[in-house]
């Protein structure tokens, strides 16, 4: 069965999180937002009516500044308002106007609401002072005279407005005079929207009972109301004027649901596209996106894990992250370092009990083969031994006693000298010996070894030759390298040809800081496949180390461990007067 991964699987969560949130919004936008934003806008400003009301009752400014504080709010708010009358009377209505002081002294004033292009009129730039000339006509606005101008032209400046086509030609009037004041509303918020106004008042004046008697309890209400020429719904607000406890007047207010309704279906035409179009293709990135970097802790951990389960510990860095999932990383990784010391330790440990039970079993060996070694080399002299006591118990001949002791004790020494070796080199294999480091002169070792070997080799009527380098300092133990080197020297003297020269050469090298110890006699050759069998233990050559010429066959396995303990090289080869030998040292400063 195939699995599912985590971010697969943290993407189809967040997706389908998202599609059900932004269905879910959508649909209250559809059905539920129109009406709770008509619901607000309805609370919102029915409270600002009632503080208007309130501070118009205070008479909190100056009654001839109330038009202009009228017309602040009207564009703030975007509603129309008039002050009435208890009887529907219009106190105070349209504020926007310019205030002109004609060139015959008259104060007129010009009332803008259905000036034809109000947008270019706000953005003119009148102010008081300027020079204007105004086409335009009278009209009655609730039983008063009103100049409604076609064409405003200031001086200086192109004219703004057009004369309709089917305008009274005779009824135009053109007034010049001087602005005096002007109150206009903010550019792009305000329509031509007196009409409906003066409608609305016709409708809704005089109050029906229940709503006087609501208002005259000093509560205010608020309706809906459709224009019927037009079909424009809006909301109408009355608000009762208090002043000393009794209701004087009236505030109306209106404000069209229309604009509204035409922003509600755009916004949704708008929404529909876009959960279709971009909506849709977002939620799916931003749950990519999500699901990855929530997944990526994840991912992490779960990488670390496999690479401890394989047992490889290294490089592992904590999430850096103030959660759970950091203090799992932080925990994760002081596990590992844990079980990487700990594997470590056993690996030390395992090592050391390697190195002790090889050691062991090299111990074993070693007695195994000394037990061997020993039966099979003592055994000769043994029963040279036990043949010549038996003789002398039978009470040889008085002639051939002496011969017969003197065998017994040779027999003996040599097998002294043979135990004595086979425990040295066993000491030496199994690395039981300590080396005692010190700085000497290679010639003083030599010379030691000639003074030593003299007499022995006098004895063949053989003489030493010592050349090389000289005051060549070596570091090494001297007692071991002297062993070494006698055991070279006697056996130069026992294979060597009786009258000969044992040559002795002392050559350092100073570029890779070692001295090497030749020793050559002359006298027969090694065999060519016999150089490297002469280190084993007890191993003779027929004609060159038989027993008869002495020694155990142990000196050359000995020259072989003490030098190899002194990580330096030994060697032998056929020269074409007979055999060299040689061994090197670790050279060494005088003041060593």
């Amino acid at each position: 069965m195939k699995t599912r991964g985590i971010v697969f699987k943290l993407f189809a969560a967040n997706l389908v999180f998202y599609i059900v949130f932004f269905a879910t919004v959508v649909a209250g936008h559809f059905w539920f937002f129109e009406r709770f934003y008509q619901h607000e806008r309805a609370s919102d400003l029915g409270k600002k009516l009632t503080s208007f009301a309130m501070d118009y009752a205070r008479q909190k400014w100056p009654e001839e500044k109330t038009p202009m504080v009228m017309g602040s709010f009207i564009t703030q708010n975007h509603v129309q308002m008039a002050v009435l009358s208890k009887e529907g009377e219009v106190r105070y209505d349209n504020p926007f106007r310019i205030q002109l002081n004609t060139d015959k002294g008259q104060s007129l004033p010009v009332a803008v609401s259905f000036f034809p292009d109000i947008s270019a009129l706000t953005s003119y730039g009148l102010q008081p002072g300027d020079r204007v000339t105004v086409q335009g006509a009278y009209y009655m606005e609730q039983g008063n005279a009103l100049f409604s101008p076609y064409v405003i032209r200031k001086e200086g400046s192109p004219a703004v407005g057009v004369l309709p086509h089917n305008a009274d030609r005779e009824g135009v009037i053109e007034i010049s005079g001087t602005v005096n004041s002007v109150l206009l509303p903010a550019p792009g918020q305000w329509n031509n929207r007196e009409g409906i106004m003066a409608a609305a008042l016709r409708v809704w004046f005089p109050l029906p009972e229940a709503e006087r008697e609501q208002l005259d309890r000093g509560e205010a209400f608020h309706t809906e109301w459709k224009e019927p020429v037009s079909g424009v719904h809006n909301l109408v607000f009355v608000q009762p004027i208090v002043r000393d406890g009794k209701v004087v007047e009236y505030l109306f207010a209106l404000t069209p649901l229309t604009q509204l309704g035409e922003a509600f279906g755009a916004l949704e035409v708008y929404y529909a596209f876009f959960s279709i179009a971009g909506g849709l293709l977002l939620m799916v990135v931003l749950s990519f996106f999500f699901s990855k970097i929530v997944s990526r802790p994840l991912l992490q951990l779960n990488r670390d894990a496999a690479r401890m389960a394989k047992l490889d510990f290294t490089a592992m860095a904590p999430i850096q992250s103030k959660d759970e999932l950091g203090s799992l990383s932080e925990s994760l990784v002081s596990l590992s370092s844990n079980l990487d010391r700990t594997l470590k330790e056993l690996q030390l440990t395992n090592e050391k009990l390697v190195l002790e039970m090889e050691y062991k079993s090299r111990m074993e060996q070693l007695q195994k083969r000394f037990v061997s070694d020993a039966s099979h080399e003592l055994k000769t002299p043994i029963s040279v031994v036990k043949g010549y006591a038996e003789g002398l118990l039978d009470q040889i001949a008085e002639n051939k006693r002496e011969r017969y002791i003197r065998t017994i004790l040779r027999e003996a020494d040599r097998m002294e000298k043979l135990v004595l070796d086979m425990l040295e080199l066993t000491r030496l294999e199994a690395g039981a010996v300590k080396l005692r480091m010190e700085s000497f002169t290679a010639d003083q070792l030599v010379a030691e070894c000639v003074e030593k070997m003299r007499q022995l080799a006098k004895a063949k009527q053989m003489k030493f030759e010592v050349q090389g380098d000289r005051d060549v300092h070596v570091w090494a133990d001297a007692e071991k390298m002297q062993q070494v080197l006698l055991n070279y020297v006697s056996n130069a003297i026992r294979n060597g040809n009786e009258g000969s020269t044992i040559r002795m050469e002392i050559r350092h090298n100073r570029e890779h800081e070692q001295v090497c110890i030749i020793v050559e006699n002359e006298g027969p050759s090694i065999a060519e496949h016999e150089l490297t069998r002469i280190w084993d233990r007890f191993y003779r050559e027929e004609d060159a180390r038989s027993r008869q010429a002495g020694g155990t066959g142990l000196g050359l396995s000995i020259v072989k461990e003490i030098v190899q303990l002194h990580q330096q090289s030994y060697g032998v080869a056929n020269t074409p007067n007979g055999v060299k030998f040689y061994f090197t040292l670790q050279s060494s400063s005088e003041d060593e």
